[in-house]
């Protein structure tokens, strides 16, 4: 499986569609909130689930509401856009929260900022922003891929740049064990 990570586009739709363009054949794209119109934008354009949450500049709705968990890739994933969960301080809570519903990988936004790190046993990711990159001046989004395996999900993630360019230093790899 291959899922586009976006978040933070704030109406920068040329962008969206390029980083969408740049992940290749992708089963789906998680947009972690920050402007649900992009969401329901590109929805309306790709041949794929777009799965989207509402950022702090959204309304939350049933469509967009503030979390989601998202399943049948892999193993279950939390979508949030993480500003009612302090990610600008600590990353603790997000795991905290990924972990009571499931999932082993969180998918964030909000800071602006890429990266992917372990907390907790949790995968925290944040593509960072496509509109106003924090941390770097590069626009960024990420690739999720993941393989299933006998006894794990081997998962990994790319961050790029809405150029193509790929960003070593956020590059992560981790096996979740399956539980079935």
């Amino acid at each position: 499986m291959r899922i586009c990570v976006v978040s933070d586009t704030h109406r920068f739709r040329h962008e969206l569609m390029q980083a969408v363009s740049l992940a290749g054949p992708i089963n789906a794209v998680l947009h972690a909130g920050d402007e649900t119109s992009d969401a329901a934008w590109l929805a309306d354009r790709i041949h794929c689930p777009v799965h989207a949450v509402a950022g702090n500049w959204d309304t939350r709705s049933t469509v967009y509401p503030d979390s989601l968990v998202v399943t049948g890739y892999g193993p279950p994933l939390f979508l949030t856009h993480g500003h009612r969960l302090q990610v600008k301080n600590t990353l603790l809570p997000l795991a905290k929260t990924a972990h009571s519903h499931g999932a082993s990988i969180a998918v964030f936004g909000h800071t602006h900022i890429a990266l992917a790190e372990e907390v907790d046993s949790v995968l925290c990711i944040n593509p960072g922003s496509l509109s106003q990159p924090r941390g770097r001046k590069e626009r960024t989004f990420a690739i999720l891929t993941i393989r299933t395996e006998a006894d794990a999900f081997e998962v990994s993630v790319t961050h790029l740049t809405s150029s193509g360019k790929v960003l070593p230093d956020t590059t992560r790899s981790v096996s979740i064990p399956r539980f079935e």
